[in-house]
Order: structure tokens, then sequence, then C-alpha cells
């Protein structure tokens, strides 16, 4: 075999057991050994692809020793193993397995006991069933010696007490450690989906709840509450207790995800947590702005609670963003952004402050309503104590502004309010139970970082509450000034007839009416959250101020107005069952909730431009022009009228003298000219039937007024009478300072 050559023939070595060969007597070797002689010619002399061998042994490639380690009963674990030749060669092999054990009866899982491998190391997968402590794995080649001798490796496992991760609880057997979903949380959230190989549990959508584990020596105790808002992973979820927190979105953590991770800040208009600086409170001065903007918007376009066309709106507007987790969770566009406006939102998520928590950003929901009506109480007071200002505002009405701002404001500082006062109640396994703030379950309830805002929801709820109660009862309580005092005050009477300017007399309880609407609304969406409950709620609560509109006529003064709050309504009602039945068909509600927010959208537009043009246009100096251009266009058109009637009178006088009547009354065809020449004319079918029959029209008689001049046509279609001749009453003149009772100036308040 020197130089590969063998003394017959051929270049490549075939066989498996080398040391049963006989070397030829022409053959040089140095080695009494003729196995060490052909090793030694085999490695430095052929390449390992010219033998062509059957494996003779199995070698272990992560192991230097035959000791696995340990293992539970029936649990899969891996050894990486390589078939080789006599010479070290590695080469494809069907590997035989085989557990040893005291018993004998130890198994492997069906279909372990064979594997086809490479000529490279390869990774087995095992699973012992055993009835005792420990056992060995035998592995051995198919090949010339099988497991005989040193060709089979013997691997020892031990086997671990039967443990399982947090949340499942082993199942009694003799031969393998198998676990399952502890019946805790089987009997009590029907959480049934566990796996033991990874330690985590299955939480459905069904059961879209928060677990804390608690670890004692005798037992595992489970805290479980229904998860917060949107704090928590959207389920279907695979979690592991043994790390609670991978249940949080948003990089939350903590007691029901209430906290951000270290080093994160809370951010607006969203849940999330992201990493922000101070340099964000550069954005005071574009809120500062935009409030500034706001007001002045009301003021000069008059959109105003006195008009009236802004109610329904502001309604749409409050539901929606009540249920803005379910209507559209996941829709960040204009639409969303101009709702989150009407709310007095910001409607973007964007950092204001490094280190913001949940505490910092309920208390901001206070900061841009405060600082609207400190806007205007400063105008109110300037248009007040200086003549100049009050004549800038012209007849705007500041009163009527405010209590706009304070409309806006009211579901702001409603949401608030259910904020501030909301907590959760857990249950912990010494019987023992713990009050926690519900958006931060980290901050105790009534402890030194929740006081302040339970105050000041309490000061919140209080003035609220009276506002609404003065709203809906407002129209009855002048019947008992007597008792009622307050009720003659004139900053109390201007400031409620704002509210019940657009209504009719019976029906002046409607703003009041409709804040009770939101707050039953939004107590229900606060104490039934992730549920269709709140949908439900905004579906009937429309439908039954539908229904009470219909049933009760006219509410509002306007009919623009009446129709326009009925759309709002009727949004909200297509909006809130449309969501639930798309939601019940696992379709997309995005298109549905785009074209219900377009649709007010569009609405709220058209308003704004009647606005304009009725209190900005249509009193400016260009509109002005262009009305007495109009009107002597006219003029100019009634002239041209008057000229053709004078001519159309001679004609008569011509044709007259020749007593020809139907000549006459062929030549001057246009009505107008009959009128002025006082002429009779008639339809020629009544001709026909009554030639006799002619309707001579009335001339026009003298009136007490120039705007009583009426054309003869007019007369034909509606008569005057003697009421029309009675003379102009004198004009109306109020005394500021004369005293005056209710019911006297009532119907005449919105003129003056």
């Amino acid at each position: 075999m020197t130089d590969n050559t063998a003394t017959r023939s051929g270049a490549n070595i075939y066989g498996g057991l080398l040391d049963r060969c006989t070397v030829s007597q022409n053959a040089e070797y140095e080695s009494s050994n003729e196995l060490d002689y052909i090793k030694k010619t085999v490695n430095s002399s052929i390449e390992p692809l010219s033998i062509s061998s059957r494996p003779v042994q199995v070698i272990l490639c992560n192991y230097s020793q035959y000791d696995y380690g340990s293992t539970k009963k029936g649990h899969t674990f891996t050894i990486s193993v390589m078939a080789v030749d006599q010479v070290g060669n590695p080469m494809n092999a069907t590997i035989r397995s085989s557990v040893v054990s005291e018993s004998g009866r130890d198994r492997f899982k069906e279909g372990q006991a064979k594997h086809e491998i490479g000529n490279q190391c390869t990774e087995l997968e095992y699973n012992v069933f055993s009835q005792d402590s420990s056992a060995q794995v035998e592995l051995y080649a198919e090949g010339p010696c099988n497991n005989m001798g040193i060709s089979k490796q013997l691997i020892n496992i031990s086997f671990e007490l039967c443990t399982c991760p947090s949340g499942l609880k082993p199942i009694q057997s003799d031969i393998e450690c198998k676990c399952d979903c502890d019946p805790d949380l089987q009997q009590g959230y029907q959480i049934t989906n566990c796996s033991e190989e990874n330690g985590t549990i299955k939480l459905e959508s069904d059961n879209n709840i928060w677990i804390e584990v608690i670890n004692t020596t005798n037992k595992t105790w489970y805290v479980v509450s229904n998860c917060t808002f949107d704090y928590c992973v959207q389920k279907p979820f695979n979690i592991s207790l043994s790390n609670p927190d991978k249940q949080c979105a948003y990089n939350r953590r903590g007691v029901l995800c209430g906290e951000c991770e270290p080093g994160l800040s809370l951010v607006l208009a969203t849940s999330n947590c992201k990493e922000c600086s101070h340099l964000y409170l550069l954005l005071l001065i574009p809120f500062a702005l935009a409030g500034i903007l706001l007001v002045a918007l009301i003021l000069v376009l008059n959109i105003t609670i006195a008009t009236g066309n802004i109610h329904g709106l502001i309604f749409y507007a409050n539901i929606v963003a009540a249920n803005r987790a379910i209507f559209f969770s996941s829709l960040n566009n204009f639409l969303t952004v101009f709702v989150s406006w009407v709310n007095l939102d910001l409607g973007i998520e964007t950092c204001f402050y490094n280190g913001m928590n949940s505490q910092g950003k309920v208390l901001l929901q206070l900061v841009f309503p405060a600082y609207l009506f400190l806007l205007m109480f400063f105008i109110i007071i300037l248009s007040k104590y200086f003549d100049s200002f009050a004549k800038l505002l012209s007849n705007r009405n500041p009163v009527a502004a405010l209590g706009t701002l304070v409309l806006l404001s009211y579901s702001k500082l409603l949401r608030f309010v259910i904020a501030a006062l909301q907590h959760r109640v857990l249950d912990y396994p010494d019987g023992k139970s713990d009050i926690v703030w519900l958006f931060d379950g980290n901050v105790q309830y009534f402890a030194r970082d929740h006081l302040p805002r339970f105050v000041a929801a309490a000061i919140i709820l209080f003035a609220g509450g009276l506002f609404t109660v003065l709203l809906f009862f407002g129209q009855w309580f002048p019947r008992c000034s007597k008792v009622m005092i307050w009720t003659k005050n004139t900053k109390y009477t201007g400031f409620m007839d704002a509210y019940h300017a657009p209504f009719t007399p019976k029906h002046r309880y409607w703003v009041g009416l409709l804040l009770f609407a939101l707050i039953i609304h939004n107590l229900v969406a606060a104490m039934a959250l992730n549920t269709y409950l709140p949908i439900l709620s905004a579906g009937v609560l429309s439908v039954g101020l539908i229904v009470w509109k219909l049933l009760n006529n006219r509410l509002y003064k306007s009919k623009f107005c009446d129709s326009l709050e009925t759309l709002y309504l009727f949004n909200v009602f297509i909006l809130s069952f449309g969501t639930s039945y798309v939601k019940d068909t696992n379709k997309d509600q995005s298109a549905l909730a785009n074209t219900s927010m377009a649709i007010s959208f569009t609405l709220f537009v058209t308003t704004l431009c009647y606005h304009f043009y009725q209190f900005v246009l249509k009193k400016s100096n260009t509109w002005l022009k262009i009305e007495d251009t109009i009107k002597n266009l006219r003029a100019g058109a009634a002239d041209m009228r008057l000229r053709r009637a004078n001519n159309a009178r001679e004609m008569y006088q011509l044709i007259a003298d020749e007593n020809d009547e139907d000549e006459l009354l062929e030549a001057v065809d246009d009505y107008e000219q009959r009128d002025a020449l006082n002429l009779p004319y008639t339809d020629g079918a009544v001709e026909e039937a009554d030639p006799d029959r002619y309707i001579t029209p009335p001339i026009i008689r003298p009136a007490t007024r120039p705007d009583q001049l009426r054309l003869s046509y007019m007369d034909e279609l509606a008569p005057l009478t003697t009421e029309d001749y009675r003379p102009a009453p004198p004009p109306l003149r109020v005394n500021h300072r004369l005293a005056v009772t209710h019911k006297e100036i009532g119907p005449i308040r919105n003129e003056v």
C-alpha cells in the first residue's frame, strides 16, 4: 500500500474493519502492527473521499464524558452524534438507540429508536419515559460491529424532580413529568391552553386579564384582574408568568401594567411609553396660540351655543372619544385628529416632558380648559370696562362664547373626574385586599400621589353636577323666583339665556338632557371596559334622543339647527350598531369609522361656511357694495318695465279709438303691462266657459308704509285686508334703567 498502490490493482480502499486486512509480502512498513501501518498510510496518503467504508463506531460531538446530565421524565433532550469508520472518517449511518434501566421497562417516545444521519454531527432528540431515578441510553451504528465492544456508546441520564413553570401544575404520573394549567386558573378564569415545554399560558381574546404570580413556600397564588384599557398585549397571546411584564404592551410594566419601563416616559394621545426630553415643553407655545385662535374663531364666526348649530357636533365627538379604543383603535389620520380637537385633545402622539407618568398625564387634562376659561374671562372684563374693546367685539356676545367653551370642555372634565375616581380592588392570598388607582396600579388609592387628583375631581364633580341640573331645570326655576331669589340675578339669567336662546320655550331643557345622556354613556364606558356594552349604550341613547325629537316636533326655533342635530344623532346610531355588526363578522371597521367621521366633518365645514357668510361676509363693506349693486340693477329693471308700460298705454289709446278690445288684448300680452294699463286678463279656457267673466285686478291702494306697496298679482294671491291699513306701531324704546319682569322681556330678548 506504499504510495496508495495496491499489489494487484486499484487506487481506493474498501471495507470497514481494516485490522483484518492481510499485508502483502512486497509491502514495506515500519511497524510490526499492521493496523498502525494501515492508519498511518491511509491518513497520510489517501483523501477521505477516497475511502468507502461501513460505520463501526458512534462518537459524541459535544461531550468528553458519557454523563449527559439531568432532565425531566418525558421531556425532550438532544444528543449530538456522528458515525465513523475504523480510521475515524465520518460517514452516513443508521443509528440504533435503546434504554437500559434497573426496572427494564423504560422506553423512548415512538419513532426515536432509529435515526438516519449524514456524515457530520447531528442532533438526535429523545424522550425517556422511566419509573427509575436514572437510566442509560445506548447508541450504536448499523455495521459490521453493531453494538459489540467499543463500537457502542452508553450515556448516563439522571431524572429531576417534576416541577412546572408559573401558572402550571404537574399531572400525577410515574413515568413522565407533564404539566397542565393550574386548576385555580382553569376554574376561575377559563384558561385551558397551557404549554409545558416553553412554560407559557395562552390568554384568549375573551379572557383579557392581567395576572400576577405570588410564590410562597407552600403554594403559588395568583392575583388576577381585568386588563386596564389597552395596557396589555392584544389577545390571543402566549405569556410566561415567570416574567409577567411580558403581558404588558407599549413598553409598560408593573401592577396592572400601570407604569413605564425605567428611562421611558408616557406620551400624549396614547398609552405608549417612549424616550422623551424636557425640550418638548416648548409645545406650550403652540398650545397657547391654539387657545387664542379657538377663542377668536368662536367670537368672529359667532359659533356659539346661542346659535344652536354645534350641539350635535359636540355630542357626536364626545361619544366617539369615549369609545375611541373600540371605534378606531388602530386609526390615526386627519379625521381622528379632528374628533380629538373637538374634545380639546391633542390627537397626535407626542412627548411632553421627560418622566411624565399617568398622574401627570391625567392632571394635564385640566390645563387647556382652564387656560381657555381665563382667556374668556379676560375678554369679558375688558369689554365691560373698556368701551373701545366692546366696540371691537361689535355685536358678539362673549358670555355666549364662554358658555360654548364650557360645553366643549364638559366631556374632557367629565373624563378627568372618572379617571381620578376609578379604582381596582386586588385580592391577595392572605385574605387582604388592596385598592389601587386604575390608571396606575402602582399608586395606592387615597395615597399622597392620588389625593390631589381626588380633591380636584370632587370639586369639578360638584360644579359640573350643579351646572347640569341648572341647564335641565333652568326653564322652570323662574316660576319659583320667590324662593330661588338668585334666579333673578342678571348675570345668571344672561349666562343661562345663552343656552336657552336657540330653543322653543317648552324645550329649553334639551342641552341638560344631552349632558345627562353623556354622563350615562361615560359611566357605562368606564365600568364596562373591553366589552360591547359602551357601543350598545351609544346606539340606544342616540335612538332615544331621535325618537324624543320626533315626538316633540320642533325643539329648536330654526329648522336648520333641528335637522343638523338629527343628522349627527343618526350618525352616532349608524356608527354604533355598524361597529357592533362589523366586529361580530371580524371585518375591517376602519372604512365605517372613516365614513362616519367624514360625514360629521362635512357637516361641520358646512356650518362654518354658513357662519362665515352670515356673520362675516354679509356684514363686510364689500358685501354691502355688492348688495347695493344688485339693488341698482333691480331698480333699472323696474324702470324698464315702467317704460314698456308707458309705450303699451300709447298703443292702447290708438286701438281703443277703434273700439277693438280683442285686438287690444292680443297686442298687450304681458301681465305686467296689463296691470299697468288696468286691462282685464284671463285664460282662454275661462273665456270659452264664461266669456263675460273677467278678473279685474285691484288698483294700488293708499298705504301707510312704503313696504305695503304691492303689485297687482300679489293681490290675487293674497288680497289685502283691513289689518294691512292699520297705522304702524311706534318703535320700541327700552330704558336700560327700567326694571322689567321675566315674562315681559322674554319674547323680545333675542331681538334686543
